[in-house]
Formats: structure tokens, C-alpha cells, sequence
């Protein structure tokens, strides 16, 4: 072509990059809630494509069988991988949570509650030291005989409740220190975790117990650095995350029970215990069954730790435990297949978790402690069942407020013996929470009892965790009395208007007689006869 016919162009690509906008939606057989509310193509993506343009939730009632075409796969997969599909805001690891209850009744609206977060979470009746002392052997710190009382103490307090120890194996570790001249450091670590939980349920010099629980303490750092840790370093761990969950923050004891995770994997304690891949060197105290126990209540534990403090779990990979049975309780087993089925990355309809709810009224433990365990698993599961945005049948509201009025109770009596499991306070300020969540005459009826057990619990123990817990209560008791306040002025107030102001051809006596009727106490108003009436008649 010549220079002189030239002609300048501009070319438009704009084009270009909004092909793709322009052509046709991928036809699919499976569309999104969304697409098929709006009547649109659905490309069946997760994200689909109309959801994804519009930054809108994107939620199938079954997940679409076909993945992403291959032109939009990296960026689709780093998406769904980061922002999983949820009915709700909130992460789902916070789902189980007493926390979200509190924030959604307004308790984190005070700003003068600073900290006000996790304040039922324990008495936090030992401070944690913030030097390390220089250790010293088992048997230069305890006599055999003290060790002993102290043994007697554990078996008696928390075997009940977390069954994972022999007391015949604790008794010949006891009868080896005494006779050993050099001591083993992994048999003492398991000896000083028994102790200091002891040391919580009886009353032992200051000086002696922090010994005690800054050598358990060392010990267990110091394993955390071996190359070869063994089946005594695990229960060393699993005694010190009960420790931890009964004296120090949800922080350190989530971290604390991750570390146990990771050990329980280093040591293969959950795979198989016939299959050979345990250490070898810590078999002969450990019997196949005592292994599954031991691997069982540390993941349990640290599932619920999890749970209620709204972190991720720790789970080892290729597991072979199923649900455990022998040594276990029917109670302790249903305890189990609960709390994995309360999982927060699972979707749980309403209908499931009802079910899983008549299954806590049914079962009886025997122990307090797992009698307020029981009610926490309720509560839980209350939790979730508003998270799914359903209406809660009576039958559950009912199972929910018979439960409580039991884990009050029991936390009534164990708080008179002063006794220092954590639940003891949670479970009466979660139920507060609970019950002004349901909001209905039966559950604000029983307000008053659990503040009743808070104030108990308050000139028992003392502590700032429970001061703390009680404005918490009361905060969030003002909150919903000036919210019904308001309620009850706004409809005082269009009462009066209407009373003020009647339409022409209304005979204002026979108003200002109904309205007399309305505040006498004698007179019966069937106000679902009164909507249907009114609705027959248009």
C-alpha cells in the first residue's frame, strides 16, 4: 500500500478484554440459589460467575458435580481455598463459640468492658510465673510419700473424668524414684503433671507447688527439642493442657493442646497400636489400650479447647482410632461422636443438630463435672442451631432449659466445695447468655437463679476472672432490659396516638372502654383468635 493512502487508525481493544463478559454463560444442570432466585444462567462454578461479578454469596443446596473449566481453575481454586461458602459471617472455626453469643447480644458494644473477652473461661486461680527457676530432680523436690497423697488426690479428682492413666503403672513409677539414684526424666515429667493438678484440689504450700510447676514445665520444653520424644512425654503434655485449662488463658492452652497434637504424631500415638510404629522404648508401661485412651482424651480435649476458644484444630493425618470403646463409658462415647460431629467446618442442618440434642438430654453422667460438661455440649449446640438462621422447634427450646436448670444446679453445689473445674463458671455466664438469647418467659424466668449461682461463685473464689465475668452478665442483663424498654415505649407511645387520634365514624367511647379492658388483668385477650379473626375477615 502506498504512503500517501494511508490512513491513521485508532484501534479500539476494549473489546478485547470483555469477550469473555459478553459471551454466553456455560450451560450447567446444576444452578446456585442465587442464579435461580434471579432467573439467571448459572455456569454451575463455585463461585458461578454471576455470583463472582457481583462479590454475592454463592451457595448450592448440594455441591456442583463438575469443577471449574480449565481457563479459570487457578484463580477459582485459590479462591474457594480462601473463602470457604458459608451460610454466615462468621469463620466457621468461631461457630461453637460462647464468644459469638455475648458479641450478638451486644456485649461488645461497652466499651468500658475492656478484656471483657473470654472472662468465663476459668477462675485463673494461679498466675503463671514469668521467670523460669533452675530445676531440680523429682526426688529432691517431693518425698515418696508426699508423692503419693498427691497421687491419691489426682485419681480420686480428675481419673473420673479424663481416664487415660494406670494407677498401678504411677505407683511403680513412684517405687522406681525412690529406689533410682539417677533420675528419669520423662517418668518425672509424667510424676510432676499428676502433682500439679493435685495441687489444685488440695491445699499445698506456695512455694512448693510453683516448684512443682515450673519443673513439670522445663521438662516439657526440653522435650520438644528431642529427636526421639516418647509415650511419657505425650501424657506429660496431655497432664499439662488439663493444668492450663484450669489456671491460664484460651491462648496458651489452645497452643499448649497444638503442641500435643503434633507430639501424638511425632510419636505415631494415632495410628494402630498393634502396628508396630509406636517408640519401642516407652512400650513396656503403655498397654495397646491405655495408648488409645491416652490418644483419645488428648484429642477430645484438645478439640473442645478449639471449640471454645474459635481456633482451628490440630488433626495428625491418616488416623486409625474410630470411636473409642474399651475403658470408655456409653457417656464418654457419645461425648466423642458429638464433638466430632459439632466439627465447624461441617454443615450441620437444624434437623441434625435437634437430633444431636436429644441425645444430650439422654445420656446421665455421674460425675459433676461431666454433668456441666454435658450442659456445655448444649449449649453448643443452641449456638449453632441460631446459626443456621432456622426456627428452633419448643421440643429443643424445652430439652435446652431442662439441661440448664441441671448444670446450674450442679454448678451450685460444686461451687459450695469450692472446687475448681472451669465449668463451674462458664457454664452459668453462657447460660445467661442462652437464656436471654431465647428470649421467651420460661428462659428469662431462670435469669435470675443463674445470677443467683454467679453471685455464689463471686464470694467463694474472688478472683478477677470472676469479677469480671459478673459485670460481663450484668452488662449484657442492662443491655436487653433497655432494649425491652425501649420496645415497650414505642408501642406505649402508638397505644396513646391511636387512643388520641381515632378515625371519623368511631365511637370514641367504645375505644377509650376497650383500651380500660386491655390494662384490666381480669380480662383474657386470645390474641391468634383475634390475628385469624381479622384475617377471615378481609
Amino acid at each position: 500500500m502506498r504512503s500517501g493512502s494511508r490512513r491513521s487508525r485508532t484501534f479500539d481493544i476494549s473489546h478485547i478484554f470483555h469477550a469473555n463478559d459478553n459471551m454466553p454463560p456455560e450451560r450447567t444442570h446444576l444452578a446456585c440459589l442465587r442464579c435461580r432466585k434471579k432467573k439467571r444462567r448459572c455456569n454451575g462454578h463455585q463461585p458461578c460467575r454471576n455470583c463472582s461479578n457481583a462479590v454475592q454469596e454463592c451457595i448450592y443446596d448440594e455441591p456442583p458435580k463438575r469443577g471449574p473449566s480449565s481457563k479459570h481453575l487457578e484463580v477459582e481454586r485459590s479462591s474457594v481455598q480462601e473463602t470457604p461458602i458459608r451460610p454466615n459471617t462468621e469463620k466457621s472455626t468461631e461457630l461453637n463459640s460462647g464468644d459469638i453469643m455475648a458479641k450478638r447480644l451486644g456485649l461488645r458494644t461497652d466499651p468500658s468492658l475492656t478484656g471483657a473477652r473470654w472472662c468465663s473461661w476459668n477462675f485463673r486461680l494461679r498466675k503463671e510465673p514469668y521467670s523460669m527457676r533452675e530445676t531440680r530432680s523429682l526426688n529432691r523436690i517431693l518425698s515418696c510419700e508426699h508423692m503419693r497423697q498427691l497421687t491419691d488426690t489426682y485419681f480420686s479428682e480428675i481419673q473420673p473424668v479424663y481416664k487415660f492413666l494406670d494407677r498401678d503403672m504411677v505407683d511403680s513409677a513412684i517405687t522406681d524414684l525412690e529406689s533410682d539414684e539417677v533420675s528419669d526424666r520423662s517418668r518425672d515429667s509424667v510424676l510432676l503433671g499428676v502433682a500439679a493438678l493435685a495441687c489444685l484440689f488440695s491445699e499445698q504450700e506456695a512455694s512448693l507447688e510453683e516448684e512443682i510447676i515450673q519443673n513439670a514445665r522445663a521438662r516439657l520444653e526440653y522435650s520438644t527439642t528431642l529427636e526421639s520424644p516418647t509415650v511419657n512425654d505425650v501424657v506429660a503434655w496431655l497432664l499439662r493442657v488439663i493444668f492450663l485449662r484450669f489456671t491460664s488463658s484460651p491462648n496458651a492452652a489452645w497452643i499448649a493442646s497444638c503442641t500435643l497434637m503434633h507430639m501424638i504424631e511425632t510419636v505415631n500415638l494415632h495410628s494402630d497400636p498393634h502396628s508396630g510404629l509406636l517408640n519401642a522404648s516407652s512400650d513396656g508401661w503403655y498397654t495397646p489400650r491405655l495408648k488409645r485412651q491416652i490418644y483419645c482424651t488428648a484429642r477430645i480435649f484438645h478439640t473442645w479447647i478449639s471449640y471454645e476458644y474459635g481456633k482451628p484444630r490440630v488433626m495428625p493425618l491418616d488416623t486409625s482410632h474410630d470411636t473409642p470403646l474399651e475403658g470408655w463409658t456409653v457417656v464418654d462415647q457419645v461425648i466423642w461422636r458429638l464433638s466430632d460431629a459439632l466439627d465447624p467446618n461441617l454443615h450441620v442442618e437444624s434437623v441434625e443438630l435437634e437430633d444431636m440434642l436429644r441425645q444430650v438430654v439422654e445420656i446421665q453422667p455421674l460425675h459433676p463435672a461431666v454433668q456441666l460438661k454435658r450442659c456445655n455440649i448444649a449449649l453448643c449446640i443452641y449456638r449453632r442451631l441460631r446459626v443456621t438462621g432456622r426456627t428452633i422447634s419448643k421440643e429443643a427450646i424445652d430439652q435446652i432449659l431442662r439441661i440448664v436448670d441441671d448444670g446450674i444446679h450442679h454448678a451450685t453445689e460444686m461451687a459450695k466445695r469450692k472446687l475448681p473445674w472451669w465449668h463451674i463458671l462458664n457454664v452459668p455466664f453462657q447460660t445467661i447468655c442462652v437464656l436471654l438469647a431465647i428470649d421467651t418467659k420460661e428462659s428469662l424466668q431462670r435469669v435470675g437463679n443463674s445470677f443467683q449461682t454467679l453471685r455464689l461463685i463471686a464470694r467463694e473464689y474472688g478472683t478477677e476472672a470472676i469479677d469480671r465475668t459478673w459485670d460481663s452478665a450484668c452488662t449484657l442483663l442492662a443491655l436487653q432490659s433497655q432494649r425491652k424498654r425501649e420496645d415497650l415505649e414505642m408501642l406505649t407511645r402508638i397505644e396513646g396516638d391511636l387512643i388520641a387520634g381515632e378515625p371519623p365514624g368511631v365511637d370514641l367511647n367504645l375505644s377509650q372502654e376497650f383500651h380500660e379492658d386491655l390494662l384490666n388483668p381480669g380480662v383474657l385477650w386470645d390474641l391468634d383468635q383475634i390475628l385469624s379473626t381479622n384475617i377471615c375477615g378481609l
